[in-house]
């Protein structure tokens, strides 16, 4: 189905913008987060607006969405959905399960650790998680957003190739 398609694509390809430039939401208790207001001082001369403050604006939005909580969730929630859908739904005459296997597995990926990484954040401080899921899904939250990335624009460019 189209739908599912054009879901896939939008949500590793949001999944793996949030996994690799959002901040990660598990920190350690003892950590202080530093905001980038703070370490650098952009005062301005004369109150003129100038071409980079409208483009920190416009960073500073969008890098806020990636922070959100909520946001990340619900693109965990649906990038899991969608990469189930894939797997079960044909596309155009392709071949069942393998037709769209990579994006299906990078929706799956890229939701779960949103997800894990969500309920790690929510949890109590006397929750722990194994050491392996903490490994794969936490601490190479990173490669999993790039394999997002990289499965999100080469489907989208690429609709018939066999597993993409």
């Amino acid at each position: 189905m189209a739908q599912f398609y054009f879901l896939s694509v939008l949500l590793n390809i949001l999944a793996g913008l949030v996994l690799v430039y959002g901040k990660s939401l598990v920190q350690k208790k003892n950590e202080i987060s530093v905001s980038g207001d703070d370490l650098f001082d952009t005062a301005e001369s004369d109150g003129a607006e100038n071409s980079t403050t409208k483009d920190s604006a416009a960073f500073d939005a969008i890098h806020g969405t990636f922070e959100n909580r909520t946001f990340r969730l619900v693109v965990g929630i649906l990038a899991v959905f969608v990469g189930i859908m894939k797997i079960l739904s044909v596309f155009r005459n392709d071949i069942p399960v393998i037709g769209d296997l990579v994006p299906a597995l990078a929706g799956l990926a890229g939701g779960a650790a949103l997800l894990v990484e969500y309920y790690v954040s929510s949890s109590a401080a006397g929750s722990t998680i194994p050491d392996n899921i903490q490994t794969v899904f936490i601490d190479s939250r990173k490669y999993i957003g790039v394999f997002c990335l990289l499965a999100g624009l080469l489907h989208f460019v690429f609709p018939q190739v066999m597993l993409l």
